[in-house]
């Protein structure tokens, strides 16, 4: 079939850009004639993934302008115009036959929003888009990476359920997989960031502290013999002051976003995520797949995949500094054997997400469109 992809931007900038071009390798490597259609590319890469290009021409400006623009734009090329089969929406469009959300549902997100971000024009408008895209009919199928955010976006907008599909994000497990020598690792991994090897080490990795629960998490610190390693975006001053201010100076440290990941999902004895709100976090699945067990906010959809006290455990009431200090300890209390058994359940309950079982599932939808 010839598929349109639909997105204002296809450069390599992003985890949704990567994922739309491995998406689009993917599809053609299964037959399917890909045409790329969007305000942005980057053309040699798409040449070099054999895909075919369509440039909407929109006004240099604002993104604000560029987004609205670009929306209107596409909304008026109908399949027939476009010369494909089915068109697939990836972002702020309203108009095809399928549209994915990968990042849930923005009014559920828009809510956490600083007020002066929420009240924004690009906000507005992102939400004015979003009531349309599941109100307006113009879209007959809609691919989510939880069951939680089909729920959402069904108690929000009313979106019939039978209108949904969920195909969970694929994780690569020849990657994020268990360390060969573990211990070793651990002990390496310690010494080079001076984090005491004797206290277990619990990882939390976040490019938006806020949204990702730190300022909870932080707080319950006080209450946890452990160490608290911090990945991603860098620790601002509040933060520090916070850090001090809890007497977690020693215990709390913090790396930057080029840090190994998956070398410190394997060192780490924990992973945890009380995230206020996520559609599916990569960091979730990747962390399963080696073997790290997880302490999971009920606010993200990668719930679907923690059965809790077999491949982690949930965290109910993630803004509750208290109760986030229970769940930890509970965790924590677990002997060795039982950790490592947690690990190995949350590694097998993740290993059927391949590349290949994701586009299978994505191709039994595009096949519902005939």
């Amino acid at each position: 079939m010839r598929v349109a992809l639909i997105y204002h931007q296809f450069v390599p900038r992003g985890g949704l850009e990567g994922y739309l071009m491995e998406f689009a390798f993917r599809l053609r490597s299964e037959g399917h004639e890909v045409l790329v259609v969007t305000a942005e590319a980057d053309e040699k890469a798409l040449e070099e993934l054999k895909l075919e290009l369509r440039l909407v021409p929109v006004a240099r400006g604002s993104g604000l302008v560029r987004l609205w623009q670009f929306e209107r734009v596409v909304s008026q090329l109908s399949n027939e115009d476009l010369g494909v089969d089915v068109s697939i929406g990836f972002g702020r469009t309203t108009s095809h036959d399928l549209h994915r959300a990968g990042g849930g549902c923005h009014k559920v997100y828009s809510g956490l929003l600083p007020i002066w971000k929420r009240w924004s024009m690009k906000n507005l408008l992102e939400l004015q888009l979003e009531q349309e895209l599941y109100s307006g009919g113009k879209t007959r199928l809609f691919v989510v990476n939880s069951g939680e955010v089909a729920k959402q976006v069904h108690a929000v907008y009313g979106t019939p359920m039978e209108q949904f599909r969920v195909i969970h994000t694929a994780v690569d497990t020849t990657k994020f997989k268990p360390a060969a020598d573990r211990a070793a690792l651990r002990t390496r991994v310690c010494a080079q960031m001076k984090s005491d090897a004797a206290r277990p080490a619990v990882l939390f990795v976040s490019l938006n502290h806020r949204r990702k629960g730190l300022d909870a998490l932080l707080e319950a610190w006080e209450e946890v013999d452990a160490d608290l390693w911090i990945v991603g975006k860098p620790l601002d001053a509040r933060y520090r002051v916070q850090v001090a201010t809890y007497g977690l100076t020693g215990r709390v440290f913090a790396l930057d976003a080029r840090s190994d990941v998956g070398m410190l999902y394997q060192a780490a004895d924990w992973f945890v995520h009380p995230t206020l709100y996520d559609a599916c976090a990569n960091t979730v699945l990747q962390s399963m797949a080696c073997e790290l067990p997880g302490l999971i906010s009920v606010d993200d959809g990668a719930i679907d995949m923690v059965d809790d006290g077999v491949t982690g455990f949930l965290l109910t009431r993630p803004r509750d500094a208290s109760a986030v200090a229970g769940d930890v300890r509970r965790a924590l209390s677990l002997g060795e054997a039982d950790r490592v058994r947690m690990g190995k359940a949350a590694r097998e309950k993740v290993l059927p997400l391949t590349w290949s079982a994701h586009i299978a599932k994505w191709q039994a939808v595009i096949k519902e469109m005939e």
